[in-house]
């Protein structure tokens, strides 16, 4: 019963929320028609709806996860996130002036708003493609644990329909402005009266303003391999356009405990490699530790019942003797004990993976500034 009351709630304060917006529309825009107090009332109300999404999934792919505590794997790269925050917002800021103030501006700047507005079309289109797959089938045991893609999926539809919608005003007005204009240039003239009796006129703006973005793209794949708009939806993991693969997901006690406490060891010996996070907590990575934690990752591929068995058991035992081991030569030994058992996980995921090491790579890795 009390989600059925939560539900209410919410619909009645949705319903509270957009009745005020429409009374503050009307009395202070009273020429907006119902289609745009419709359209700006449910981009308003789906904006809320996206930060809610955004704010459960912020988890960088590199951590592992406690799914019933922690939020999920981030859509995108915050730390690779300029470019497309700041092409998100100049699209906004267009569509917002495009819209009150039409042809009140220079030239100049209705051309640069326009791109901008379509460049925001293939944003948002983009973060769709991305959201459009989630796995979280490693992350959740039960059906249905997440429903992201719904909610951040919304704003940016209404944002492309927004953006259409306007385009398709703004050509609009220009047609009937021009249709008693006539231009002594020829050229000038043909394309005013192509404009004035093209019927498909929001596909015709689209199509002038595409050769600009693509020279765009070729100068960010000619001079900026290594750029942010190439990484912020790449340096992620479960979505669709995501290259990297989280850690197993991983409860409070969860972890390689032996692996662990023998990367303590002498540095000459076991070779640490960086510091990683566990449970939020920094810990030194070795090879041993990510071979053993692709290992696991590949069992869990493999058949998740065997793997929920080893890792109980292993929690049972291993946990209670990792912290018995608590000296340096104690973690030496363990470093050497845990070899033969290294060398079979290495062998392991040589004969399942066809890139083993890009498996390996990934385990507790630390973001790359």
């Amino acid at each position: 019963m009390s989600a059925l009351y939560i539900i209410l709630a919410l619909i009645v304060v949705t319903a509270v929320v957009s009745a005020s917006i429409w009374a503050l529309i009307s009395y202070v825009k009273p020429s907006f028609t119902t289609v745009e107090k419709i359209l700006l009332i449910a981009t308003l109300l789906s904006f809320c709806l996206f930060i809610y999404g955004l704010y459960n999934h912020t988890t960088p792919y590199y951590n592992d996860i406690d799914p019933f505590v922690e939020p999920c794997y981030s859509p995108i790269s915050f730390s690779n996130s300029f470019l497309l925050i700041t092409l998100h917002v100049l699209a906004l800021l267009s569509m917002a002036i495009l819209f009150f103030k039409e042809y009140n501006l220079p030239p100049i700047l209705i051309v640069v708003f326009i791109i901008f507005l379509v460049a925001g079309i293939g944003v948002n289109a983009q973060f769709l493609f991305q959201i459009s797959s989630h796995d979280t089938s490693r992350i959740y045991l039960w059906a249905d644990g997440d429903y992201a893609s719904i909610y951040l999926a919304i704003y940016p539809i209404l944002l492309i329909v927004n953006s259409i919608y306007i385009i398709v005003l703004f050509i609009q007005k220009k047609a009937n402005l021009n249709r008693n204009v006539k231009y002594t240039h020829k050229w000038l003239n043909t394309i005013n009266t192509y404009l004035v009796k093209v019927n498909n006129l929001p596909v015709f703006a689209i199509l002038i303003s595409i050769p600009i973005l693509l020279f765009f793209v070729i100068i960010l794949v000619l001079f900026g391999q290594d750029i942010e708009a190439l990484k912020v939806y790449t340096e992620t993991a479960t979505w669709r356009l995501s290259e990297h693969i989280h850690p197993p997901t991983v409860d409070d006690k969860h972890g390689h405990y032996l692996c662990t406490v023998a990367a303590l060891g002498s540095p000459n010996l076991v070779k640490p490699l960086a510091i990683g996070r566990r449970n939020n907590q920094p810990i030194i990575v070795n090879r041993q530790l990510q071979i053993a934690n692709a290992f696991e990752y590949m069992i869990e591929n493999i058949s998740p019942s065997l793997h929920r068995i080893i890792r109980k058991n292993y929690d049972r035992y291993g946990f209670n003797l990792s912290k018995r081991i608590h000296s340096e030569h104690l973690s030496n030994l363990t470093y050497i004990l845990m070899k033969p058992l290294e060398w079979f996980f290495l062998v392991s995921l040589y004969i399942f993976y066809v890139n083993p090491e890009k498996i390996i790579g990934c385990q507790y890795k630390m973001p790359t500034n």
